[in-house]
């Protein structure tokens, strides 16, 4: 492997990581505390973690993943599945490490504050992961398959995946606790593909101003 490719592996893990743990702080300081089981594998861990409390949320989307990372490698592509692989099994160590180190809690027990500031920070993280061909794990899988073989953007195939998830909250913690599930859902799933569209303008106007160096240079 060249200097530059390995530079540029560090740099895209490195990138990961930040999205993983934005996404951990926002599931353990605000969704988890609340009952928000705001889609994805993570919400419903969480459900599932309502009824078997034995089994920590980190242990359950570690679980998870390891059905999807084949479906990952297959579908998708290599790339894809490494870094998913990756990032998977890190935000299963973030949160454990938050919730067992940490004594995670949460940061509001106002619903709708914690909607806003979970989905804010955790949305920020997926776009992350999105943006350099990554994704956190779970279901997050199932939303680039669709976005990967259908028109849907990225943002509007997590909604659609996460709906389920946001039923069987509701069925568990209550309509109320589901309201805001739903609410979490649909704005994490506009700010995504807002944050990834930011990210590309973002570099495609730092290639532009490196190609008008060079042909300055030259």
């Amino acid at each position: 492997m060249k200097k530059y490719d390995i530079i540029k592996t560090i740099r895209e893990y490195f990138i990961v990581t930040i999205g993983v743990i934005l996404v951990a702080f926002g599931l353990q300081y605000f969704y988890s505390p609340n009952d928000i089981a705001g889609g994805g594998l993570s919400g419903l861990s969480l459900v599932i973690n309502h009824y078997v409390p034995v089994l920590s949320i980190g242990t359950l989307v570690f679980l998870g993943n390891l059905i999807l990372f084949a479906i990952s490698f297959v579908l998708i592509g290599r790339d894809f599945g490494a870094k998913t692989i990756y990032a998977s099994f890190a935000l299963s160590f973030v949160m454990d490490f938050m919730e067992k180190v940490m004594h995670s809690y949460a940061l509001t027990t106002n619903l709708a504050l914690a909607v806003l500031c979970g989905t804010l920070i955790i949305g920020t993280g997926l776009a992350i992961a999105f943006s350099i061909n990554a994704s956190t794990g779970g279901t997050d899988i199932l939303a680039k398959i669709l976005n990967k073989y259908t028109n849907f953007n990225i943002g509007i195939a997590l909604l659609i995946v996460d709906l389920f998830v946001v039923v069987a909250g509701a069925i568990t913690f209550g309509l109320n606790k589901g309201f805001y599930s739903l609410i979490a859902v649909i704005i994490n799933g506009l700010l995504v593909d807002r944050v990834i569209d930011m990210i590309a303008k973002h570099k495609e106007k730092k290639a532009a101003e490196e190609l008008n160096k060079e042909e300055t240079v030259a």
